[in-house]
Order: structure tokens, then C-alpha cells, then sequence
């Protein structure tokens, strides 16, 4: 028995401050400084979460006692208050006296009639607020800050003078509310305006299923179901936005593995090769789209499912070749940028009869097709250089331009048939040396490695598959805004086969030139959830005039620490802090930023 006692007396002793001093305004634990408070004045009305506002504030210790008044009594009181009150109008006297009469009145008719005809429960209710600072001058700083927002709501707060040890016990875990600390600021009120004070007001994301994301503000943990629609959550799409060093990847990897442990197949576009020390480990495959290992064909016709909807009608239309040179238009565009119209309708044909020449027409169906039969641009460099002998205008000059990709430094992502193998369900698609290549040709292979990521999805709509795309900005080309256009469709229509999209991008200034502003502003306006860590000063005011941030969530992202920052969520908005559990890190670790 003295073993335990010892125990529980050693536990006591760690627990207990080692300096507990009261004055007449404060209490000093420790080094902490302690003012305590109560709410003495409140405004005839009052709107939802009124008390929130004030319990949320860092350093703030809220501390709501609530017991049941006695109605019969309550009427009585009531009652004689209401005869007063008419009896001091019919005095009469100034006009504030009278108005403030007036008012006070129509409160004490209001609540006989709640208690009568709605059959409300009256309580009386003490709120005890301590305010914590590490010293004096700032803890007199934010006792100022919270009467004033207190008054700002129509409340009064009320320092206890020489009470502060009977506070202290109220706010504390102790719970022991004196008849000083409750007759300077009890008040009684109805059922309605209790509970209204707390209407589940706390910041955090809890979905009940999913992956945790880190804590809240609070310390709460953000449990975030991203397949979960309905109301405001439409898609499973995700934007992060952040600075260089601001712990994107290291969230984006965080997410994808908890995801991919809960069963989502996961394909990525990596140009920082930031994702192939985490592939290798998970067993995924890591393909590497700038050699000779993992080509993919631009000219090889991707499979595509047969939509419901569609019948025979306009077959030659809907027919994947045709469909396809849609797609090729673009490739070409990137790659090409400065072709003329006749040099674009000369490639078109060429595509045409090269397709031909291999066998394969508008109503081809591509799975008859061996990977070795479909052409690819050597094929096509060779047509427009016999067709140059006859029609120079149109094909001199368009050879000349394929041939780098045909024979020359480029003809190693392109001239050959595909050698991608993608059965996994953790892709890496490594598109990272051709970080030091000409802007048209980086742009033209991101866009090739998409669509057939891409096609990928659009094949089977039965498995939750997550998508990303690192470093967006790679498809921003003004003069060809088909590309950053196919990106923004794909967030549209992802959702459709059980899908969702990772946008992950640096700038969003790059995504917001005039020429590109109306697709760049749907890749920030359609996810369902954003997360936006450390901001560059630029960017932090675009977001802000965009997103309407409030002046606490622009200050919070311009000094925003590693891995913090704020996280939307359909119309929910908290400020978070990423976490990882320390077994995960060695999948997250290495070549981020």
C-alpha cells in the first residue's frame, strides 16, 4: 500500500508546477503568465457559434459551466422584472434610459415566452476564460486582443480582481465554480442559446474512413476519405501548390502510399525523379520514358472503351485512328510549333497514308494490330521526304523539321515501336532527363507519356486509380494550349472511371497567362481538395485574390514552416500539419522537395 501511495505522490510531484505564485490580476505558473476572466456582459442576441470564435484563439482557455435554473423560480423573477421594468417606462425619463428599458423588456418577455409556449429548459451559465503568455508584456497584448474581440460580438469581459485563485479552479480541470466567480458572470439562458454556442465548431476533417493526412491546428488528426462524394466533395481530385522546399512531394508520396496500401492503383508523371526509390521499394515497375526501355509510340493507336451511348452512326468519327489524330495534332504542335497551315494539313495526309500503308483504316480495330505493325515517325519522315519530290511547298521543310525526331538526337523517345510494359498497380513513368532538352520536345514527350497514362485509366473504370502529374507547368505553352486543354479535361472526366487526378505545380502564375488562363483556372477551381504549403511572395497573391484567403490564412502561408499549411476540402478549410508515422519514412525520404 505505501508502494502505491509513493507512486501516486511521485506522479503528483511531475505533474504539479514548481511555482505557483497569485497577485491581485494574475497567476504565474512556472515561466507562464495567467490572466483569468469571465464573460460579465452579452448582447440581447446572439448568433451561432458565438462563443467560438473566443475559445478557438491560441493561448485561450474556455471554461463553460452550465446548471439547471429552477423555472418556477425563474417565472417569479421574471415576472417582478417585467412589472419593474414597465413601471420605469411609465416613469418615463431620458431617451437612453428608456430605450435601454425597452430593450431589456422585450429580453424578459422573449424568454417567459420560450419558457411557456416552446417549453424550453432555462440553465445558468458562467464562462471562465484564462488567457496564457510566456511573459507580461505579451500576455497584457492578447488580454487586450480578447476584449476586443469579445466586444466585437457585443460581450463584455471582466477581469477577477483578487479572485484570481477561485478562477483559476473554475477554468482548471478541477471544475469547482465559486459563488464570487458565478455572480460576476453567470447569466441565465435558454436551451437553444447553449447549444448554439458550440455548434460543432472544431477545424478538423474527420470522414470516419480513409488516410490521415497530419493534426490540425487543435492537434486533431485530419482523417480525409477522398472517394467519398456527395454535397460539396464532387470529385477526388487534388491541387498542391507550393515553393520549391515546401514539402510537396513529400505530402503527395505520403498520400499515394497510404493510398496504395488501402488498394488504389497508382500511376505517376515524374519529371524530378523524385518517386523511384519509393517504386522500387513498393515492387511497382519504373519506367524510363527517355530511352530506348520505355518508349511509347506516339503513332500507336491507343485502345479505347466503347461508350454506351455511342451507336454506328458517324462510325468514321468515333473510330479510334480518327480519334487518335486528334491526338497526334497536338503531339505534333508541341513538337512543331511554328508549321504552317499547309505544312499541318500536309502532316495530317502523311499520317493518313503511312497508317494506310501498314494496313490500318478508320474502322481498324487496334487490338487486331501487333505492337511491331504500327508505324512510327521514322516511317513518317521517310513518307514526307518521297512526297518532298513532288510537292516541296508542303513537305520540303516538314521533312527537314522530323528528321531529328526520325534519325537524329530525338529519334530515341520516338523512331520505334513501344517497348512500355504497364501491368502494376504502382507505375513511375520517369521523364526526368529530359529536364536539360529543348522546351518543345519536353513539353511533346510529357504530353505523350499523359495520354497513354491516360488510356491507361480509360481502359478499366472498375479500380480506384490516382493519377499524377508533378511539375504541370511542363504542359503550359501558350501558342499551343491543347495540351494544358487535355489536362483540364482529364479533371473532368477522371471522376467517370473511378479516378482521381494529383496536379502538382510550383508557379500557378504559369498556369494563369491570358492564353491558357481559362483552362490553367479550372485545374485550381475543379479539385475537391487543395492544399496549398509556403508560397513565393507572387504566387501567394494570386492565390489569395483567387481563393479570397482571408488575411490569418495569406500570413499563414507566407511563413508557413516545412509541411505546413491549408487544406480545403469541398467548402472546409483548416490549417494543417503534415506528419508521417516513422516506418513510412523510408518510402518518403530521398529526392524530394
Amino acid at each position: 500500500m505505501k508502494k502505491g501511495a509513493d507512486v501516486l505522490t511521485g506522479l503528483i510531484d511531475m505533474i504539479s508546477p514548481q511555482a505557483l505564485e497569485f497577485s491581485g490580476k494574475q497567476v504565474v505558473f512556472n515561466d507562464q503568465f495567467a490572466r483569468i476572466m469571465v464573460i460579465a456582459g452579452y448582447p440581447p442576441k446572439v448568433n451561432a457559434a458565438w462563443l467560438s470564435k473566443i475559445a478557438a484563439m491560441p493561448g485561450v482557455v474556455c471554461s463553460v459551466h452550465i446548471e439547471p435554473t429552477d423555472p418556477t423560480n425563474l417565472i417569479l423573477s421574471l415576472n417582478k422584472a417585467i412589472g419593474e421594468y414597465a413601471g420605469r417606462l411609465e416613469m418615463g425619463g431620458n431617451a437612453l434610459t428608456i430605450q435601454r428599458t425597452e430593450q431589456s423588456l422585450k429580453d424578459a418577455e422573449e424568454l417567459m415566452r420560450k419558457i411557456d409556449q416552446e417549453q424550453q429548459q432555462v440553465f445558468y451559465v458562467t464562462v471562465v476564460l484564462m488567457v496564457l503568455d510566456n511573459d507580461q508584456q505579451s500576455l497584457d497584448r492578447k488580454v487586450r486582443q480578447v476584449e476586443s474581440t469579445l466586444a466585437a460580438s457585443g460581450m463584455r469581459g471582466r477581469i477577477l480582481v483578487f479572485r484570481q485563485e477561485e478562477g483559476l479552479k473554475a477554468v482548471g480541470p478541477w471544475c469547482m465554480l465559486h459563488d464570487d466567480v458565478k455572480d460576476a458572470g453567470g447569466r441565465n439562458m435558454p436551451a437553444e442559446t447553449v447549444a448554439a454556442s458550440f455548434p460543432f465548431t472544431a477545424s478538423g476533417i474527420n470522414d470516419g474512413s480513409g488516410v490521415v493526412l497530419g493534426k490540425d491546428r487543435d492537434g486533431g488528426l485530419v482523417l480525409v476519405d477522398i472517394w467519398k462524394r456527395g454535397g460539396d466533395r464532387t470529385n477526388s481530385n487534388w491541387i498542391i501548390l507550393a515553393k520549391p522546399g515546401a514539402g510537396k512531394s513529400f505530402t503527395a508520396k505520403m498520400l499515394l502510399l497510404r493510398e496504395y496500401m488501402q488498394g488504389s492503383r497508382v500511376i505517376i508523371i515524374d519529371p524530378e525523379r523524385e518517386y523511384k526509390d519509393m517504386c522500387k521499394k513498393l515492387n511497382g515497375v519504373w519506367i524510363n520514358c527517355t530511352g530506348g526501355e520505355g518508349r511509347i509510340n506516339p503513332l500507336q493507336v491507343r485502345l479505347r472503351p466503347v461508350e454506351e451511348k455511342e451507336t454506328d452512326e458517324s462510325n468514321s468519327l468515333k473510330s479510334p485512328l480518327a480519334l487518335h489524330i486528334q491526338t497526334l495534332r497536338t503531339f505534333f504542335s508541341l513538337y512543331l510549333r511554328d508549321l504552317t497551315d499547309v505544312e499541318k494539313a500536309a502532316l495530317e495526309d502523311a499520317l493518313v497514308e503511312v497508317y494506310k500503308k501498314a494496313g490500318i483504316l478508320w474502322d481498324t480495330n487496334p487490338e487486331d494490330i501487333s505492337n511491331d505493325t504500327w508505324p512510327n515517325i521514322r516511317e513518317l519522315y521517310e513518307y514526307c521526304v518521297k512526297a518532298s519530290e513532288n510537292n516541296p511547298d508542303a513537305y520540303g521543310r516538314l521533312s527537314v523539321l522530323l528528321k531529328r525526331a526520325a534519325e537524329g538526337a530525338d529519334s530515341y523517345l520516338w523512331a520505334g515501336p513501344s517497348t512500355v510494359e504497364a501491368d502494376s498497380d504502382f507505375i513511375v513513368f520517369d521523364v526526368h532527363e529530359l529536364q536539360n532538352a529543348e522546351d518543345q520536345v519536353k513539353r511533346a514527350q510529357y504530353f505523350n507519356v499523359l495520354s497513354f497514362a491516360w488510356n491507361i485509366i480509360e481502359r478499366d473504370r472498375k479500380e480506384k486509380t490516382i493519377l499524377v502529374v508533378d511539375e504541370a507547368w511542363m504542359l503550359v505553352d501558350p501558342q499551343t494550349p491543347q495540351a494544358i486543354a487535355f489536362l483540364r479535361d482529364t479533371s473532368k472526366r477522371i471522376r467517370k472511371y473511378n479516378g482521381s487526378l494529383v496536379v502538382i505545380i510550383q508557379n500557378i502564375i504559369d498556369s494563369l497567362a491570358p492564353e491558357v488562363q481559362r483552362y490553367g483556372q479550372a485545374l485550381l477551381d475543379n479539385p475537391t481538395f487543395k492544399l496549398l504549403l509556403a508560397q513565393g511572395e507572387k504566387d501567394l497573391e494570386t492565390i489569395s485574390g483567387l481563393m479570397n484567403l482571408s488575411e490569418a490564412e495569406h500570413d499563414l502561408l507566407a511563413n508557413a514552416k516545412r509541411g505546413e499549411g491549408l487544406f480545403v476540402a469541398g467548402t472546409q478549410k483548416i490549417h494543417i500539419k503534415i506528419e508521417a508515422a516513422p516506418y513510412e519514412l523510408q518510402y518518403l525520404t530521398g529526392g524530394g522537395n
